[in-house]
């Protein structure tokens, strides 16, 4: 099939090499990377299930701060808070430099006194072992900005995306969901940051555009 399609058969045209596998309509995917787009392509298509094994966010070529699941929620979150307002976008993934000796970090949202990092629960035991890695390392990165700020004062958030709770399609699953939340508001009180769950976007940038 792969040498049909490169010698530019329709897809519609396509035979599959063996039994019972047949072309469905075509579906149009978007993304802002193959990750991205493998992930659109595969949750179209409910016979394939999850695209975890599709796609292994460790070669991702994408920036290696968010998960993917993450990364979307991140981009909801900002049209929902900034829409095409260019200073409150300014606000999402900001870079910034305690100390001149220092690399730049990276805040999730920076404005005025708030720091927030967000972070999403996994649905798998794979996606959980990513969502602590890109929370760790989220955490890390809070914890540098506040301790080199010479005394200003922060406020740091841990934003969590709970939609997986909802969501879950096995016990399993809602398991996984639910001991990683623990674990992150453990991790979270331990390091006197402030902890917002929202199961969706439009819940998050509500959460978002109170904080004055």
């Amino acid at each position: 099939m792969t040498l049909r399609q490169q010698a530019g058969l329709p897809l519609d045209e396509l035979e599959a090499p063996f039994h019972g596998f047949t072309v469905g309509p075509k579906l149009r995917s978007r993304g802002y990377g193959i990750e991205q787009l493998l992930d659109a392509a595969v949750r179209s298509v409910s016979a394939f299930g999850t695209p975890d094994a599709l796609i292994d966010e460790d070669e991702s070529s994408e920036k290696p701060r968010h998960t993917i699941k993450t990364q979307e929620f991140l981009q909801a979150v900002r049209r929902q808070v900034a829409g095409d307002d260019p200073e409150r976008r300014a606000r999402f993934e900001r870079s910034l430099q305690p100390r001149s000796d220092l690399p730049e970090l990276t805040v999730d949202y920076a404005w005025r006194q708030w720091l927030l990092q967000i972070t999403s629960l996994p649905g798998t035991k794979r996606q959980a072992v990513n969502t602590l890695r890109e929370s760790q390392s989220k955490l890390y990165e809070i914890d540098m900005i506040r301790r080199y700020m010479q005394g200003n004062t922060v406020r740091p958030v841990l934003l969590i995306n709970t939609d997986a709770l909802n969501a879950a399609t096995s016990d399993e699953a809602a398991q996984e969901a639910g001991a990683m939340l623990d674990r992150l508001q453990r991790l979270a009180k331990a390091e006197a940051l402030d902890v917002i769950e929202a199961a969706s976007p439009m819940e998050a940038a509500e959460h978002v555009s109170s904080l004055t």
